[in-house]
Formats: structure tokens, sequence, C-alpha cells
């Protein structure tokens, strides 16, 4: 069976740890090669020489590497435009990390780079490949709770980075590297969830976001009301709400309303708790990064269309950026989409 050859740029962001895990044992993914470029370079040799892949100082060393197909980019949000472009140069298929960019001019950049090189270009946003929101998703399209009116999603509410323990995941502090901070890492996801769901994209959004919990100088959640061009009305909690203590790491829920019934998406992971000296929540499995990962080097190997394209990752881009300046201005913002 032909095997995609990926290499891996960068440990800066966290899921870096856990595609590489998926890449490396995958049926259609071969991992053969990391670069230590950005934050956490060390704990990508570690990682390298854990799944013997070669290692890369630098990531042009990397893209370089004639053996590497396609390249999942996990560096910094500042630098996604520079690497994403030179990925594509190289004629390098790219799964590049949430958001696309800080703005969508780069992101603009970094989708005509793809185009003109020929090469696939994918985000991976997660929450669509959970079975319980491929489930949803299913009965919604066959009409069986009527039309969607309303949603209430958590999606998601994570620790903040910073608490990650033998990582530096200082630059999302930095609002120059990260474009913002809890509602900018996670809110993402949940944007990407209810274009999917609905069908549809908002004409209207209202937000709060801010610094209200830890005191860090980027905000740590906030709260988008997204009015739909067919009428749906959404309310998207996202951030880094979840304290040290707290059982969950991730938490992503969804409440469903149609005309003629609701689903009530508890959690999107299937997860089990432990009760020794503290309470934990385990996840027994996670789909969705293998559902990411999957269907991208099917894309690849077969030449078909990515799920998740350069253009819809923009227009979450726009939503998001459209939220914080709601949450600046305070009133509603508009949206040409």
């Amino acid at each position: 069976m032909k095997k995609l050859n990926f290499g891996i740029i960068s440990y800066a962001h966290p899921h870096a740890l856990r595609f590489a895990s998926v890449i490396a044992g995958g049926r259609k993914t071969k991992l053969v090669a990391i670069s230590g470029d950005g934050s956490n370079s060390d704990v990508a040799r570690a990682e390298a020489k854990k799944y013997g892949a070669r290692f890369y100082k630098n990531y042009e060393e990397l893209l370089r590497d004639e053996n590497v197909e396609a390249v999942y980019i996990a560096i910094e949000t500042y630098r996604h435009k520079e690497v994403a472009i030179r990925a594509a140069e190289e004629g390098k298929h790219i799964l590049l990390e949430k958001p696309i960019a800080l703005n969508l001019k780069d992101a603009d950049d970094i989708i005509k780079a793809a185009k003109k090189a020929g090469v696939k270009l994918m985000l991976p946003f997660n929450p669509r490949f959970t079975e319980p929101l491929v489930k949803a998703k299913e009965m919604i399209d066959a009409g069986e709770i009527g039309p969607l009116e309303y949603i209430q999603a958590i999606s998601e509410n994570v620790k903040p980075p910073i608490f990650l323990q033998g990582l530096d995941m200082s630059w999302f502090l930095d609002v120059k590297k990260s474009g913002g901070g809890g509602f900018m890492d996670t809110a993402p996801h949940g944007v990407d969830s209810l274009l999917w769901l609905t069908g549809d994209v908002p004409r209207k959004v209202y937000a709060d976001i801010g610094a209200k919990i830890y005191g860090f100088p980027v905000d740590d959640i906030g709260t988008a009301v997204l009015e739909f061009k067919d009428g749906v009305v959404a309310v998207l909690t996202a951030g880094w709400g979840n304290p040290k203590g707290y059982s969950y790491g991730i938490e992503i829920k969804y409440y469903l309303v149609g005309r003629e019934g609701f689903l009530d998406v508890r959690t999107a992971y299937p997860d089990f708790t432990v009760y020794q000296d503290r309470a934990e929540k385990v996840y027994w499995d996670r789909p969705d990064v293998r559902g990411i990962v999957g269907s991208f080097a099917r894309a690849v190997l077969k030449d078909e269309e990515v799920p998740i394209t350069g253009e819809d990752a923009k227009k979450n881009l726009a939503i998001i950026l459209a939220a914080y300046e709601s949450s600046r201005r305070k009133r509603a913002v508009r949206l040409n989409l």
C-alpha cells in the first residue's frame, strides 16, 4: 500500500505531539522527518528519535528532503505564511495548524501559493471529525429534528497552553505571534463546526472577548453570537476556561435545536473518569485526529479535494477577526462572506 511520507515542521504547537503519533501509526502515512524550528526544539529532537525520523534543525533543510511529500506545520502562527509558502514552493502538500494566518492578506498569499504550486492545502478543525457530531450532522441533513433554529456550543474550552508541563507555550501570550489569546486559539474549531452543521455562513456577529480569568496579557475566553443568513442563531463560547484542577483537559458540548426536536451532545469524545486523589477524565479514543490525517492523506494519494480548504480557513479567520472587532467596538459587526 502506498503511504504518504510526512514531515513535521516545529513542535511549537502542542497538537504536534498527537499528530506525530497518528501520522507515525497511520495505515496511509509515514513520519519520515521532523524539524526543530521555534519553541520546543528539544522535544522535536526527542520525538524524531522516538519515531525513527530524520531530525533537521530548521524547516529549510527538511523541505530539501526529497523523501518528504507532505508537511504538517505546527510552528508559531506568525510564521505560518513564511513556512507554508516555502513548503508550497518546494512542492510539499500542506496540513497547516489553525488559524491559517494572522490576517486575511496572509491567508490569501498562502492559498495562492498552494494553488500556484498545485499542492493540497488543508486545515485541521477537529470537531467535525468527532463521532457524535458526524451523527448529529447526518440527522440534521436528514431532517430528523426539522430545520435548525438555534445552536449553543462550547467548543473548545481547554486549560491554558501555558499550563502544559514540559513544553514552552509562552508564545501564545504574545499577540504579535499568536494573533490573540484563548478565543483565537480555540474558537476556529467551533466556528468551523457551526459552518459545517448549518451549511451556511453568518451575516452578523456580536462578541465579548477578554482577559477575564487569569490576568494574561491576551484574552483567555470569549462568547460570540452568530446570526446566520438562513436565520439560525448560534452562541459560541471558546477559550482557556478550564482551571488547572478541572478534570477535563478539553471540553466540547453542543445543544442543537430544531423545530421538531433537539440534539444534546454532552461530550464529543468518549471518556471515562478516574477517581483517586482527584478526578481525571481519560479519553480512550480520539478519532478526530485520525480522521483529519486520514482524509488529508487520501486527498493527496487519490488527488481528491480536501474536506477543509484554505478558502474555508480564510472564511473562518474572517469570522474570528470580526468577533474581536465586535468585542473592541462593543457592537455587532456585519460580515460579507
